[in-house]
């Protein structure tokens, strides 16, 4: 199970349409939580989140909480702080979930629990470049190890302040 996780925003859709043109069998993580929900706030969904770490299938599944499930690999797509926020804002989203959503970008949140409970099988990347992004994952996919590296964007939400 190939997990591509990564904060609201930073592209996961985008690479996963770009993968899924490429010839691979991609698809929504939410698609195998529903046992896992548990309630629902507004449009967010509230899960059991050891649930979620019992689902193991194989295959190539995004989403914002696939990180959690029994993964072979995960890949965390980072994004640039101001291109999140820019596309938080044309998502409608409200100025204080743009910043919470900002600031766990900034701080690795993804990544952080990702490395806790898969730790070694991580891979961040920043996802500037849609096509190089799924190069980057294919690479994986095809059994090829990256040199792991961890992507620092604190720096860009002290220019802020």
């Amino acid at each position: 199970m190939i997990c591509i996780t990564g904060t609201p925003g930073v592209g996961k859709s985008a690479v996963m349409n770009e993968l899924a043109r490429r010839g691979y069998a991609v698809a929504e993580f939410d698609s195998l939580i529903g046992d896992c929900v548990v309630g629902e706030t507004g449009n967010e969904k509230i899960v059991d989140e050891e649930c979620l770490g019992m689902i193991r299938k194989d295959g190539i599944y995004f989403g914002h909480l696939s990180h959690y499930a029994r993964c072979d690999t995960v890949v965390v797509l980072r994004c640039h702080l101001r291109s999140l926020q820019e596309r938080l804002m044309k998502r409608g989203y409200s100025s204080a979930k743009v910043m919470d959503n900002v600031e766990s970008e900034a701080i690795d949140s993804i990544g952080s629990e990702a490395e806790e409970f898969h730790p070694g099988n991580v891979f961040e990347v920043l996802n500037s470049n849609v096509k190089e992004t799924a190069d980057f994952i294919e690479k994986i996919i095809k059994g090829k190890r990256p040199s792991t590296v961890k992507i620092d964007l604190v720096e860009e939400i002290l220019d802020w302040y």
